[in-house]
């Protein structure tokens, strides 16, 4: 196929669509056209038809603009799709293919076959290490993106994801640092995307920070409409109350500084060469007075706000003052059409394979009509000679014919239909089977939701990972080494010590709390008395009909954190797993809820066979899992009162005892079987 000259890069955000259409000149990168289409609403506000507002914009950008001779490349955004990086051992090119695939069934948290997905490969010159990045999404997200655009005849060449497409933009436009890591930032209406480009290595996140964020923090704070607190919001630099609304969204300015820097702070884990030169700002959310000024004292990294575009200019028919307005939102439409231009680095396409299919298909069939035309055309003398010479036969030949092929039809229909019935009563034995494999999810899905939060927020825990995997007590003592440089209050580590779970028919009315305090409403309603028998046949026939089964998941462990850094360690632990749970199967986490001493407290450290917490108060309690690694107390260990088994000379006594518990449903059978119908 050839080169596509002319694309169009459609972004449809919370609160507008934008899109830009490019072309490749002699000159470099030229604007042939954009347009920004508001909505009425913005689509993340309660009781919005979200798929009508789509449906109208794109309707009105078809009314004002051409698209018959262009490619259309639209974005999906990050926090619906899944992204990883995985190094590759040194292996042929050939295969790698293969890997990958290994590498996808793996890391992807989703059945494989209902998701779209693809790779990419990231390698560094002169170097033999191969990254792969794995990006994947939901079919049927990718297929409502798609339909938007297929419910109004508008065709789609290209779908990548937001985050990808930034960096497509950063590499094309010439924003990355000469040296060293760049860190995109682009602030949308309720989100915010996260994109580093360092080398031949990227790395992406979304945050759920917004610039609807701090409006809604001044709707709460001078009780405005939204629409009201908007408006204060981009006029604030020059209202007489600039320091109090200053003041009422400083909790979001902490609050996306502290992500940035928790997002700094993990990739600089991953790869410890690496130090941030620029940050780069984008999106509607960074016009927001002092955002830039806040985020370049914080991070201590300077921050640039991308006012103009270094390798794009207008042509001489686009309205240039109207589209240098806007160039803080084309960043993703930028992107896009710079791939479907083929000019990238990223060149994914989620794209559904059928879709592309259909979509390659609708661009051939006028050729294929045309051949379809011609070959009807020469067949159709010895056609019509056919004819003529059936009508020769005799009426009473005909008739016996026609019998005898009537008859082995009927043959062929009842052997058929003995067929369809066998099917049927295969399929029900197989459905029969699978229901054995019903639930096989859940549990898998509930290690990947506590596992994920605590490699995202517990950023120190892979140097225990990489103690126990050590071969010799010289590697052990350099990891020790590593420990040590950071400073005991400061450690993000956790050693879990006991796990305990219990089963509840209907999790619906439990409390998190008091299931922590070992409380229960069936508990209390027994020490309350009895009641009306008839009312209790009624509350039992309702809770059988709105059950929600569910598991009630305790651990507890200790960490060396003090105990504020304690609780704003659980906290982020908490809302990670209820963000990582969104995207997974089989589970629903209902509420979690956590409780915190220091080691020589008497919080409940144990658990016992229901699933309740037991009292411990010695605060001597030795990890199981690191018991043999000092190979007994040293020296320095004598002096110490509650020595570390890890760290020779470190006490426990400033560490803190934690118990972390989590209401988590059941959702789904675990059983997903199609048949092909027949």
């Amino acid at each position: 196929m050839a080169k596509p000259t002319r694309v169009w890069g459609i972004d449809i955000g919370q609160c507008a669509l934008k899109a830009l259409l490019l072309s490749e000149g002699e000159e470099g990168l030229e604007v042939e056209a954009f347009d920004v289409i508001e909505h009425p609403q913005i689509l993340s506000e309660p009781d919005v038809d979200v798929d009508e507002c789509i449906r109208n914009a794109l309707e009105q950008f078809l009314e004002r603009n051409d698209i018959s001779d262009a490619q259309v490349a639209v974005a999906v955004p990050g926090q619906s799709s899944f992204t990883r990086f995985v190094k590759l051992p040194p292996v042929e090119p050939k295969k790698i293919p293969d890997i990958v695939r290994f590498e996808a069934e793996q890391q992807i948290p989703f059945p494989i076959n209902d998701v779209v997905w693809r790779y990419q490969t990231f390698q560094v010159p002169d170097s033999p290490d191969v990254e792969v990045g794995i990006f994947a999404m939901k079919k049927v997200d990718v297929g409502k993106v798609v339909q938007h655009f297929n419910d109004v005849e508008f065709p789609v060449d290209v779908v990548q994801m937001a985050p990808l497409a930034l960096y497509n933009f950063m590499v094309r436009d010439d924003q990355l640092a000469e040296e060293g890591a760049t860190l995109l930032v682009d602030v949308g209406a309720d989100k915010t995307d996260l994109v580093v480009a360092d080398g031949a290595r990227i790395w992406t996140r979304t945050i759920q920070i917004g610039g609807n964020s701090f409006t809604d923090a001044l709707v709460r704070s001078f009780k405005l409409s939204f629409a009201k607190a908007e408006k204060l919001k981009r006029s604030a630099a020059g209202s007489k109350y600039a320091r109090q609304v200053f003041q009422a969204m400083r909790p979001i300015f902490a609050d996306l500084v502290q992500e940035i820097q928790r997002s700094v702070g993990y990739y600089s884990s991953l790869h410890r060469d690496t130090r941030f030169r620029r940050l780069v700002g984008l999106g509607a959310g960074f016009r927001l007075p002092g955002l830039q000024k806040f985020l370049e004292q914080n991070l201590n990294i300077p921050v640039s706000r991308v006012d103009e575009f270094n390798n794009l200019k207008p042509g001489s028919d686009v309205n240039a003052p109207a589209f240098e307005e806007g160039v803080l939102s084309f960043g993703v439409a930028y992107g896009l059409a710079v791939q479907g231009l083929g000019s990238a680095p990223v060149d994914t396409n989620l794209l559904p394979d059928q879709v592309a299919r259909q979509r390659l298909w609708s661009q051939k069939q006028p050729w294929f009509a045309a051949a379809a035309a011609l070959i009807i055309a020469m067949l159709g003398v010895p056609v019509y000679r056919a004819y003529m010479d059936k009508q020769a036969l005799a009426e009473s030949d005909d008739l016996r014919e026609a019998r005898r092929i009537s008859s082995e039809l009927e043959d062929v229909q009842r052997q058929y239909n003995q067929l369809q019935q066998q099917r049927d009563e295969a399929i029900e034995r197989i459905q029969g089977v699978g229901q054995l494999f019903g639930y096989r999810e859940f549990w898998p899905s509930v290690e990947a939701a506590i596992g994920g939060s605590v490699q995202s927020v517990v950023r120190h825990q892979n140097l225990l990972s990489e103690y126990a995997a050590a071969d010799s007590s010289s590697q052990r003592e350099q990891v020790l080494e590593r420990i040590r440089d950071v400073p005991r209050s400061e450690r993000r580590m956790i050693f879990m010590e006991e796990s305990g779970v219990r089963y509840h028919a209907d999790i619906s009315d439990l409390d998190a709390n008091m299931l922590l305090e070992g409380r229960t409403p069936d508990r209390d309603q027994a020490r309350s008395g009895g009641t009306d028998r008839s009312r209790q046949t009624a509350d039992a026939r309702n809770a059988r009909q709105e059950a929600k089964p569910g598991y009630w998941v305790v651990f507890t462990g200790r960490t060396p954190l003090s105990g504020d850094r304690t609780n704003v360690m659980l906290a982020e632990l908490s809302r990670e797993v209820r963000g990582l749970s969104e995207n997974l199967p089989a589970i629903e986490v209902v509420d979690v809820t956590f409780d915190f001493t220091s080691m020589g407290g008497d919080l409940s450290t144990g658990i016992d066979g229901i699933g309740r917490a037991t009292q411990d108060r010695s605060g001597t309690r030795r990890d199981r899992r690191f018991e043999e690694w000092d190979g007994g107390r040293t020296a320095a260990d004598q002096q110490v009162e509650m020595p570390d088994p890890l760290v020779s000379g470190e006490s426990m006594r400033q560490d803190t005892r934690f118990v972390v518990g989590m209401l988590v449903a059941v959702s789904g059978d675990g059983v997903d079987m199609e048949f092909p119908e027949q």
